[in-house]
């Protein structure tokens, strides 16, 4: 039997650089030095292939293609703990019923490159661990030494990243904003959330008129980011703490455009975005009017009407075509925005209408409109529930944007039916304890009370009709003290045809 002759290399000479083993080379092909073998390293007599079996590709990434995200792109075992219970938990409640991408994905892949958010995530992640060790009914959430060392390298982070001022600074500085939002909204600090959100929608605003979006993954990122501070600002100009006057954005200038609704939506996320843009545009409007004191003559051809005539209908008839036809595609998530949608579509044609009015006696010919917000309420916590009793305990970390609070809100302080509204007060009480600088305790207090003091001479009503004009209440603002947990409302009372505003200061507990 013949044998194949080997060439082999003189001891002492060709040992492995890798091993440092003093060895003999084999010119035959061999996978591996028998050290290198045993260890599985690799080293310089490894196996190589015939130039013909390469196959050579030049790979670029562009801005569609989504990059690895590290699972732990920090220095310490706690940072890493933190950063990976964000990207596990706190991220997808974030989203409540809608898409989480901004949250799951977007955010984190810059948090691998930029400090300020990646000490944001950590900040935020540690609080929400705060707030999970704790029972629903505990009112400390105090944030832990680690998440206000994190939060104080944000902020130097993001103090030094505004200085050097290059192009993705305005990116890196509204997402830390949005995180910083959730740290204090996770607080109960309104006052801090709200200056942190009217901040970011200034910068947003600035930074889209300037066109500083040079390239395209630039625009798609202000696209995310315009929505997501758009719907801040639905939260800045509905809540009841407000204080118009101090915020820059609330110029005409600024008030979004009337977007362009297509016939046909393609997605409940598109749906989501559309009717966002219609009612940005509608609050914004109406609230700059009202600061202008502008007449009727004037209000009646501004903004609100003009959604409400043509816009708001124009998302109405396209949503309903697209569930008419899409209906029973539409997942369980998808199903949940499908009715929260609804509601605030009902929500903002009731107040594109009322809005302008300084009457409340004008609520009084949308009761069929917020019996359809208490019916649509009622599905959305059961379906929640896979169709169990509406009492559940409800998440402990708060989602970012509003959900059903706001709407139970307006339906027990503004329809005057006693059944109707005590419904809602009572769904209101059952719903979520916070969505965004929504407290669910702050607002039922404050509704029970308006109940109270309008239904004071009124009792045993069983219409909104015997509730007469002198006894509604206009809430015109509020003064929220977090600490105490109390409420200073600034209401007045208004008959029909009186020129004389009687302002009453009404302290509520919560």
């Amino acid at each position: 039997m013949g044998t194949s002759k080997r060439k082999w290399a003189p001891k002492g000479r060709g040992g492995c650089s890798t091993c440092k083993s003093r060895h003999v080379r084999c010119d035959t092909v061999q996978p591996r030095c028998t050290p290198c073998q045993k260890s599985s390293r690799q080293c310089q007599y490894s196996s190589i292939p015939e130039p013909d079996a390469l196959k050579i590709v030049l790979w670029q990434p562009n801005f569609l293609v989504l990059h690895r995200i590290s699972q732990t792109p920090c220095h310490t075992g706690a940072e890493a703990r933190a950063f990976d219970f964000f990207r596990t938990k706190v991220a997808i409640d974030l989203s409540g019923f809608f898409d989480s991408s901004f949250w799951t994905h977007d955010i984190l892949q810059v948090a691998q490159e930029e400090g300020p958010v990646r000490h944001a995530i950590m900040a935020l992640a540690s609080l929400s661990e705060t707030i999970l060790d704790k029972s629903p009914e505990s009112l400390e959430r105090c944030p832990k030494a680690f998440a206000i060392r994190q939060h104080t390298k944000a902020i130097s982070d993001l103090n030094q990243k505004i200085q050097e001022g290059n192009e993705s600074s305005v990116e890196v500085v509204l997402m830390t904003c949005a995180l910083f939002v959730c740290f204090e909204m996770f607080q109960n600090n309104y006052e801090a959330a709200l200056n942190h959100m009217s901040s970011g929608i200034y910068v947003l605003f600035n930074w889209i008129s300037k066109g500083d979006c040079s390239n395209r993954q630039s625009r798609e990122m202000a696209v995310q980011l315009e929505r997501v501070f758009g719907r801040l600002m639905l939260q800045t100009l509905l809540f009841v703490h407000t204080k118009p006057g101090e915020w820059k954005f609330v110029k005409p200038a600024f008030t979004p455009a009337l977007p362009s609704i297509p016939s046909v939506l393609r997605s409940v996320d598109e749906a989501r975005d559309c009717l966002d843009s219609c009612m940005c545009s509608l609050y914004h409007g109406m609230l700059t009017s009202q600061l202008q004191s502008l007449g009727d003559s004037d209000l009646d051809t501004g903004p609100a009407s003009q959604l409400s005539a043509n816009t708001l209908g124009t998302w109405s008839r396209s949503f309903r075509a697209f569930m008419t036809e899409r209906k029973e595609e539409l997942s369980t998530r998808e199903q949940r925005v499908a009715i929260l949608l609804e509601i605030q579509y009902i929500t903002a044609t009731i107040l594109a209408s009322a809005g302008p009015s300084s009457q409340e006696m004008i609520f009084d010919s949308f009761e069929v409109a917020f019996s359809r917000i208490i019916a649509l309420v009622s599905r959305l916590l059961i379906s929640s529930t896979s169709g169990h009793s509406l009492e559940v305990e409800q998440p402990l970390i708060p989602a970012f944007d509003m959900g059903i609070l706001p709407h139970l809100y307006l339906v027990s302080s503004r329809c005057r039916h006693p059944l109707l509204r005590r419904q809602a007060l009572r769904l209101l009480r059952q719903g979520p304890r916070q969505e965004g600088i929504w407290h669910r305790e702050m607002l039922a207090s404050i509704a029970q009370r308006v109940i109270n003091m309008e239904e004071r001479n009124c009792e045993g009503a069983q219409s909104a009709e015997e509730i007469p004009a002198s006894a509604r209440l206009t809430v015109i603002n509020a003064t929220i003290d977090s600490a105490r947990r109390t409420v200073i409302l600034h209401c007045c009372w208004q008959e029909a045809g009186q020129e004389n505003i009687e302002v009453v200061h009404e302290l509520v507990e919560y």
